[in-house]
């Protein structure tokens, strides 16, 4: 259930994403006082914008990182060499056992436009020839693309407090490759595009796993009941501690 909470609007609300998805984790955290094991697909080079390097090395967080990419394996590899508590994978996901081609934007044409994503790959080619970019501007390389359920049958996965999927367009093949209320999760983040079919269709299968969904930005949050974010959390955050002023932009 969504409570209203009146007509007030907040500006600029994309600058609100990265801390309510930090909220996230820190919630997951709390619940599990630390023992927190995250299931990646889409890791690209370990240093995104979710934060968990940080959580790997300063939080005791362990888990398993999945990346296609040969390049982007090869720095994720080296991120996490020399930690005990983090395994990773140079494979794709999918709902079928295939080799498919990943397409990626040659270094050539990221040295020409600069502004273009660095570290975009996709089997859906058509999400790589962005504007600025054309069919010659495009690599591809043959990965072998497995389900998530049989990666975490070998590997004797059977839960993980953590799932967090940024799979290029193919988000909703890796949802179907696995049973994820049999994983259960604390939380889901997925990447989806708003408005489109495919969102609607991830809304789906993270509701079916009984996760409530909300949308922060480009990412689908899907929390699991009980999970919670304390009030002083997000007072503190919004500068309404005793003595604190707000600032006006």
């Amino acid at each position: 259930m969504v409570r209203p909470l009146g007509t007030l609007a907040i500006k600029r609300s994309w600058r609100l994403d990265a801390p309510m998805l930090a909220m996230i984790l820190n919630a997951v955290h709390d619940r599990h006082k630390g023992r927190v094991f995250v299931v990646e697909v889409g890791s690209g080079s370990g240093e995104g914008g979710l934060g968990l390097l940080d959580r790997f090395r300063d939080d005791g967080w362990s888990g398993l990182l999945i990346e296609p990419h040969p390049a982007q394996f090869t720095a994720l590899e080296t991120l996490h060499t020399e930690s005990d508590r983090v395994a990773v994978l140079n494979l794709g996901i999918s709902d079928i056992a295939a080799n498919l081609p990943l397409h990626f934007l040659k270094p050539e044409a990221l040295e020409r436009n600069p502004k273009l994503a660095r570290h975009r790959a996709s089997i859906v080619r058509d999400r790589i020839l962005v504007r600025g970019a054309t069919a010659d501007d495009l690599d591809s390389v043959e990965v072998p693309f497995i389900r998530l359920d049989a990666v975490l049958h070998e590997l004797g996965i059977k839960a993980a407090q953590l799932l967090v999927v940024n799979a290029g367009g193919h988000e909703e093949q890796v949802l179907r490759s696995f049973d994820l209320a049999a994983v259960r999760p604390s939380a889901a983040l997925v990447r989806a595009e708003p408005g489109t079919p495919s969102n609607d269709a991830l809304v789906d299968v993270l509701e079916a796993a009984g996760l409530s969904v909300f949308r922060i930005g480009r990412w689908l949050a899907g929390l699991a009941p009980g999970l919670t974010v304390p009030l002083d959390e997000l007072f503190t955050f919004f500068n309404r501690g005793i003595g604190q002023t707000e600032v006006e932009e």
